[in-house]
């Protein structure tokens, strides 16, 4: 081995090449989702304090970026998460049990990746009600049901029956999706406001549509959110 001044050559080139000649690289320490040098709180110290609740704090903040980017009801889904970091918050206000945050950022973490069905509802001075009731497939994409019923009576249901495949509507725009199957075609609109919350949906179905549902009803209506999420650490 060739030496320089004491030192060996290879010494000299894992110094200037990591991870080369076989000795890997130290990984990158994974990062908060906040700036942990200006950490001040007892919650942010106890995740900046370690390498596993930076982890978590990142991989929550990046779910709950991917499901804000879909969901339509973004004011209701924000004030779920405000009310699960407040929570957190409220819990290490003098001092935080490690475990716990663990336990508390792993649920809200599985949370924001599972299904969240986001609820809309069309209410009249009659005792009939409709509810529309959303999951997303993608950015382009949701599942719908509409049901209409009077106390307890089903009046309209499309999908038509617990075996009838879903229905799966398109976006043509933020303000416009749709669905066809045969004769039937729902016609969505998307009221946003400035934040891009959708705060009201019209469907306007067709002649075809009357196959779901009973006598003079319909499944043409204007709906309002219905979402009252409830913030996993409650």
């Amino acid at each position: 081995m060739v030496r320089v001044a004491g030192i060996t050559l290879l010494a000299l080139i894992v110094a200037a090449f990591p991870g080369s000649a076989g000795v890997p690289a130290a990984a990158p320490a994974q990062s908060a989702s906040f700036d942990c040098a200006k950490a001040g709180h007892p919650l942010e110290k106890t995740i900046c304090a370690s390498p596993k609740l930076r982890a978590l704090d990142a991989e929550v903040a990046a779910a709950y970026r991917e499901r804000l980017a879909l969901i339509f009801d973004k004011q209701a889904f924000r004030g779920q998460q405000r009310d699960w970091q407040q929570i957190l918050r409220t819990r290490c206000a003098s001092k935080c049990d490690a475990a716990a945050v663990e336990a508390d950022y792993v649920q809200q973490r599985d949370s924001l990746r599972a299904p969240l069905p986001e609820n809309y509802e069309a209410s009249y001075k009659t005792a009939d009600v409709a509810t529309l009731t959303i999951n997303h497939v993608d950015a382009r994409r949701f599942d719908f049901t509409l049901i209409r019923d009077r106390e307890g009576e089903t009046l309209c249901k499309l999908p038509g029956s617990d075996g009838e495949a879903g229905a799966v509507a398109t976006l043509a725009s933020p303000a416009n999706a749709s669905w066809s199957a045969g004769a039937c075609r729902i016609d969505f609109t998307l009221k946003r406001d400035a934040g891009g919350h959708v705060v009201a949906i019209t469907t306007a179905a067709s002649s075809g549509c009357k196959r779901y549902c009973k006598g003079a009803f319909g499944l043409t209506d204007n709906f309002t959110p219905a979402n009252n999420w409830v913030a996993g650490n409650q």
